[in-house]
């Protein structure tokens, strides 16, 4: 019989459903848009996803009540209250939700009013409290807050509130047409905000489930159905839903023991109940996980622009996580190798549930307050259960037999039921076959003394029997994709890297050189994974092959077919090309780079390179990758592949010129990864030998001794880096000419190094002539040209020139702004230096204008604590001081102060400077009022 309680939660979760989509039938657009042909289109399109919606929404917030109403019921029987009362409350709550079904403006004010939304709702509340139990009021309380939490969090993403949205802007373009008087500004605002109804409504129309939260990381798929098996350490892990005092939990168990999917379980369940961050790490490196902490930075928004250090970055992500509102969020470290790679990197905060697997039971997770759960294999009732389920069988004995030979191992088992299903052979057939198959074929143990020789027969048969359902002509296909997934990184393979019909079927501008190769790897990479040999990522955006199975694929390999493996990926490597992905894409093209740069460096980690018989396909995927790193940022990572690298330039069976340039393209991730010293080293004997190979004036020869001496820069060997600047600037004058854009780019960074020494006037001369010479060869409002522009601006200011330097700030401020957008990093530098020359020329009103904007604009985009937030506040503080606002000064300087004591320390010399600003305003506001008159003296006056 169905648990009341249950079934009332369900109701209640059905109810709010019911709110969100209420009234979207297919006559609303009709009614509400008349002749508008275009927002009737996309209307209905909207309301056409209106079942789909329907679906998520109440799946969601039914999963998400569960949870809540599990605790409560819980305690209820503590504390000696009837469950059943329960079953009441959410009657109540349910009529409540029937009642405002209509209330279109209560949807709005959830949606653009959030703060007193609650409110709101709890006044609906009241009248239904009386109806309820004494002792249960408590609970009802609890549960229309958890209704209100939901109603909030999933009515902006309901087709019901894209509707009523669209009705308030259609009342008011109604209104502008009906009263002439109306000013041209509230137009514009009215077609403002219409566009942003439309583009939501557009999107909308393009994600059936546009998610209110961060789902981050390539999530393996959960086993669902006949194939999913229940055991005891789900239940241990689910307890981490609601209690939130276990923050960090390690699975450990053997590989194949199925730890990943039970993390992966739970994982899914945080993403129904809605909860606030669900992050997957790929923990096999401290690179990678500091590469997935840099990536999921940027998913949470926060500014790391002016950070290169992958580990400051990580930090900077950790902050956001530790100082952020409460909110339930799981972060999952997936395989992690080595508990020293998560120093410093473990996430904290309110609401926060860490989860780590690993195969490394050490007294390590102990010792820093790790709860450990030991992931052990099946229980044999379930190995046998699961054989049997699977293949439809009631021979129980051969199924024993069958889990005693795997040792329960769940991977081992899946596989051989998949293969005895895809087969079709009964459970004593296929112990046959084991038999056989293991007296036939060499098979190699799989190291650790804790598995069966039987394991590693049946994951081969399981590859082996796929391969041979396929036709002759496809075999080698599937083969080289099973190379594939075995040697590159464990996280996962770009699924479009080995299917190019996914990417043809949602591109249609794809230029497939070969379509019917294309499609016969889509069918054998289809039946590999329907197989259950291959698996696919949450988002089918990534293919596994499982560790133990890899490595069990690997040591099958003959000495003919060795070879034939690792070209195979390097090719794959080689094919990838970010050069296709729109420039303006820059998040594609970030992630595509990046995942290159992974399976660069997991390839490079092992002994492969002299099986390979063209050494230039690895050597082109390296430096293209390098130079992608580069453009966007991902230097830091890409050391990684230093390894690569240095094993290329020891075997000498590179091209000279490629050697260079890949040694040179490390010197630079040195650089931007806070190594200066060794970068300079690095750089230093790249030049000698590029000198010695390719002469000292060849155009690789300069590009080195150019970023030489930006190195030195860099590193404040300012003297060193103009003189080997004005060295590449007259060579390269000389050979390119003065109007060639790598002699440009020279005579800016030399112009930056001479305003470094001081030597302002050669600074400004030299920066005028680069821009005269950039504004005839690129546009006026180039980057490259806004940088010398602004660089030009500082040497003014720093000159005196307060007129001109405000002049160019102007400039580049409004170009930025213009072509880069009002917040972008650049654009608040510009502002910044623009509100600093306007506070030097006494024109502080206006300094204090941009001041203001500049804080709020750091406030919102990097957070209440950083650095940038801090200066900000602290240059607004002392205009409002040159100001005589001292009153506004002194408050901001207590703020500032506050705050870098509590993120820098009492004794960090900003936090000393904004102390001895805060004690000069306090003694001028002092003097100010020593020196008033008394009222009582004013009155004598």
């Amino acid at each position: 019989m169905a648990d009341p309680v249950v079934v009332a939660v369900a109701n209640v979760g059905v109810a709010l459903t019911k709110v969100l989509l209420r009234a979207c039938d297919s006559s609303v657009g009709a009614d509400l848009v008349g002749d508008g042909q275009e927002l009737v289109g996309t209307l209905s399109r909207v309301l056409r996803r209106t079942d789909e919606s329907k679906n998520q929404i109440e799946r969601r917030v039914s999963q998400a009540l569960m949870t809540r109403m599990k605790a409560m019921r819980e305690r209820c029987s503590n504390q000696g209250v009837d469950p059943d009362l329960l079953s009441g409350a959410c009657t109540e709550v349910e009529i409540i939700l029937e009642k405002i079904a209509d209330d279109g403006a209560l949807l709005l004010s959830a949606v653009c009013s959030p703060e007193s939304f609650p409110e709101t709702l709890r006044e609906h509340a009241n009248r239904r409290r009386m109806n309820i139990d004494a002792a249960a009021e408590p609970y009802f309380d609890e549960l229309v807050e958890a209704v209100t939490a939901e109603y909030s969090a999933v009515a902006p993403w309901s087709p019901r509130f894209q509707i009523e949205a669209f009705k308030s802007i259609l009342s008011g373009i109604d209104e502008i047409q009906d009263n002439s008087r109306r000013s041209l500004q509230a137009h514009e605002m009215t077609h403002e905000m219409l566009d942003t109804v439309l583009s939501n409504l557009a999107e909308v129309s393009r994600h059936e489930d546009k998610p209110t939260r961060i789902i981050f990381g390539s999530r393996p798929d959960v086993t669902t159905g006949s194939r999913f098996v229940a055991r005891v350490e789900q239940d241990q892990l689910d307890e981490l839903i609601t209690d939130t005092t276990k923050q960090r939990t390690v699975l450990v168990g053997m590989r194949g023991c199925g730890k990943t999917q039970l993390a992966a379980s739970l994982a899914k369940q945080c993403e129904d109940a809605n909860w606030n961050i669900v992050a997957w790490i790929n923990a096999v490196s401290r690179e990678s996980i500091q590469g997935d902490l840099f990536e999921l930075t940027k998913q949470l928004g926060i500014d790391t622009s002016d950070l290169d250090d992958r580990g400051e970055i990580a930090s900077r992500c950790l902050d956001h996580l530790k100082n952020a509102p409460a909110a339930d969020r799981l972060i999952v470290f997936d395989n992690v190798e080595d508990i020293n790679h998560l120093t410093r990197l473990i996430p904290s905060g309110d609401g926060v549930r860490v989860i780590a697997t690993t195969t490394n039971d050490n007294t390590g997770w102990e010792h820093n307050n790790w709860t450990t759960i030991k992931v052990g294999v099946f229980d044999r009732s379930n190995s046998i259960n699961y054989l049997l389920t699977l293949t439809k069988s009631d021979d129980h004995d051969s199924a024993d037999a069958l889990a005693e030979r795997l040792g329960d191992l769940p991977l081992a088992i899946a596989q051989a039921a998949a293969t005895a299903l895809n087969e079709d052979w009964i459970l004593a057939q296929y112990l046959e076959r084991l038999h056989i198959f293991s007296s036939q074929c060499v098979i190699h143990a799989i190291p650790g003394d804790e598995y069966r020789h039987d394991v590693s027969t049946t994951l081969s048969m399981a590859m082996k029997s796929a391969l041979d359902r396929l036709e002759e002509s496809l075999q080698h296909i599937a083969f080289q994709q099973l190379c594939i997934l075995s040697l590159l990184a464990g996280t996962g393979v770009p699924k479009r890297w080995l299917d190019p019909v996914t990417e043809r079927q949602g591109n249609q501008a794809y230029q497939g050189a070969k379509p019917e190769l294309d499609d016969q790897a889509h069918y054998v990479l289809t039946a590999l994974i329907r197989s259950s040999i291959i698996q696919q990522s949450a988002d089918k955006a990534a293919l596994t092959l499982h560790r133990v199975q890899a490595q069990v694929f690997r040591e099958s390999w003959s000495k003919e077919e060795r070879p034939v493996a690792y070209n195979s990926a390097v090719r794959l490597l080689a094919s990838v090309d970010i050069d296709r992905l729109p420039s303006d894409d820059s998040d594609a093209r970030f992630q595509e780079t990046r995942n290159l740069i992974e399976h660069l460096r997991a390839f490079g980690a092992q002994d492969c390179f002299h099986y390979l018989r063209d050494y230039r396909h690895f050597t082109s995927a390296l430096c293209q990758a390098f130079t992608h790193a580069r453009d966007l940022g991902l230097s830091p990572e890409a050391l990684s592949l230093e390894q690569s690298v240095d094993t290329l330039w020891g075997l000498q069976v590179v091209d000279a010129l490629d050697i260079l340039s890949l040694r040179s393209h490390l010197a630079y991730a040195y650089l931007h990864a806070g190594r200066s010293a060794d970068a300079i080293n690095r750089y230093e004997e790249v030049l000698s030998d590029s000198k010695h190979d390719l002469g000292p004036t060849h155009h690789v020869t300069l590009t080195i001794q150019n970023d030489l001496a930006y190195a030195y820069y860099w590193a404040n060997r300012t003297d060193d880096a103009i003189d080997l600047f004005e060295q590449v600037l007259d060579e390269r004058t000389r050979i390119l000419g003065s109007d060639h854009e790598d002699t440009l780019m020279t005579g800016s960074y030399l112009a930056l190094a001479y305003a470094d020494a001081d030597r302002l006037s050669e600074s400004i001369a030299l920066a005028e002539q680069v821009i005269e010479n950039r504004d005839r060869v690129l546009k006026s409002d180039h980057k490259h040209t806004l940088v010398t522009r602004n660089n030009l601006a500082d040497a003014y200011a720093s000159a005196g020139r307060l007129n001109d330097a405000i002049k160019m700030y102007e400039y580049v401020l409004e170009a930025r702004a213009r072509t880069l957008g009002n917040t972008h990093r650049h654009t608040r530098i510009t502002r910044n230096d623009l509100a600093g020359a306007y506070e030097s020329a006494g024109r502080l009103t206006e300094a204090i204008t941009l001041y203001e904007q500049v804080t709020k604009d750091c406030a919102r985009i990097l957070g209440e604590d950083h650095p940038d937030t801090l200066t900000s506040r602290n240059n607004l503080a002392g205009a409002y001081e040159s100001a005589g606002r001292l009153t506004e000064a002194i408050t901001l300087y207590e703020q500032v102060l506050t705050d870098r004591i509590r993120v820098l320390g009492e004794d960090h010399p900003l936090t000393k400077t904004v102390l001895e600003n805060l004690e000069a305003a306090r003694r001028e506001l002092a003097q100010q009022e020593d020196s008033s008159p008394t009222e009582e003296s004013a009155q004598e006056d």
